[in-house]
């Protein structure tokens, strides 16, 4: 633990040293009172946990509850207004105000980005209406446009990654896979159809079989043999427990 008792230490953090020396209090206070009542333990170490608690949220900031501004929802409300009426004017300088910075040192252009998501939204909505496309106006758009996003407080906007796109369709099952009545053969190049690799695998099956069923054959008779060696020896136990008894 951090030397809290010396002063002026070099690089020592006066709000951090609160709350270590905190902890070792409520450490030696715990320890010293094991032998109390266990209310009365209680109602201290209450006490003493939620100055703690004051102490380490002076050094925690709270976050935010409010959420990030996003870019491309915010061009995707832009289009949904009317170009050149008041509300666009507006909406387009709040986001050239929250947006305008970052997308200028990312190397990008507002008017372009602000073009092509409109274009993308738009296309995309007449491809679904038409039914020679499924992909969303958001998935569009995600894909014409960067993605930044003003974090709740922040002052300066910050490119992410852009968002992963969930499935709207179910999943087209995979054909199973079936074989072929090739028969082509070539030795040379170690080519076979999918014809001979089955009539190969048969005969190779059908050998095996054969050669392994005498053992199986003399294995199950020498096991047969056990079973009434096993039966002779175990009358012949109960034969003599009887006689002995």
């Amino acid at each position: 633990m951090v030397d809290f008792k010396t002063p002026d230490m070099p690089g020592a953090s006066a709000l951090y040293n609160k709350i270590a020396a905190k902890v070792d209090e409520i450490e030696k206070d715990v320890m010293s009172k094991l032998e109390v009542d266990a209310s009365a333990l209680t109602s201290a170490l209450k006490t003493n946990l939620e100055d703690l608690k004051s102490k380490v949220g002076g050094m925690i900031p709270e976050l935010s509850t409010s959420p990030s501004l996003n870019l491309q929802s915010e061009i995707s409300a832009l289009s949904g207004l009317a170009a050149g009426s008041d509300a666009y004017a507006a909406k387009l300088s709040s986001i050239k105000t929250s947006f305008g910075s970052a997308i200028t040192s990312g190397g990008y252009n507002l008017d372009t980005i602000v073009s092509a998501g409109a274009s993308a939204l738009t296309g995309a909505a007449a491809a679904l209406a038409a039914g020679t496309s499924a992909v969303s106006a958001s998935s569009a758009l995600s894909a014409a446009i960067p993605n930044f996003e003003l974090p709740a407080g922040a002052t300066e906007a910050k490119e992410v990654a852009k968002a992963s796109l969930q499935p709207a369709v179910d999943v087209v099952g995979e054909a199973a896979s079936a074989f072929s009545a090739d028969k082509a053969e070539d030795l040379v190049k170690g080519i076979f159809g999918d014809a001979i690799a089955t009539e190969s695998l048969e005969s190779d099956m059908a050998a095996l079989e054969a050669k392994i069923k005498p053992y199986a054959e003399a294995f199950e008779a020498k096991a047969k043999r056990w079973e009434q060696q096993l039966k002779k020896v175990n009358a012949t136990a109960r034969v003599e427990e009887t006689i002995a008894t």
